[in-house]
């Protein structure tokens, strides 16, 4: 059942908008993308509230858990990848279908 104070909730509103602004970013990128700031800047900040989301121990939030680690894993690969070089396309591609996880978890 969704709460309906969900919609309101700033936190899951900042997580909601952080995974949006990853999902776009990572619509960007090919494996010959350079590394910027601003794209390390906004998919490190996706995973870091990601992954602090599954420290909210409300009962109600647990089914995030999954998503929100997934997404914060694929989130840290990509920026890995990127301060190391070219980011190969299936990591690319599994961060993007992780996001699109994330938001369907998130409560709408």
């Amino acid at each position: 059942m969704v709460n309906p104070s969900a919609n309101t909730n700033p936190k899951l509103q900042e997580e909601r908008k952080a995974a949006e602004n990853a999902k776009a970013i990572l619509g960007t990128l090919t494996p010959s993308s350079a590394r910027t700031d601003r794209t390390i800047f906004v998919l490190r900040h996706a995973a870091n509230l990601a992954k602090t989301g599954t420290l909210a121990r409300l009962e109600s939030r647990h089914a995030l858990d999954g998503a929100r680690i997934e997404a914060a894993d694929a989130l840290n690969e990509v920026c890995r990848f990127l301060d190391r070089g070219p980011v190969p396309q299936a990591a690319i591609d599994r961060a993007t279908n992780v996001i699109v996880a994330w938001l369907e978890a998130l409560p709408s």
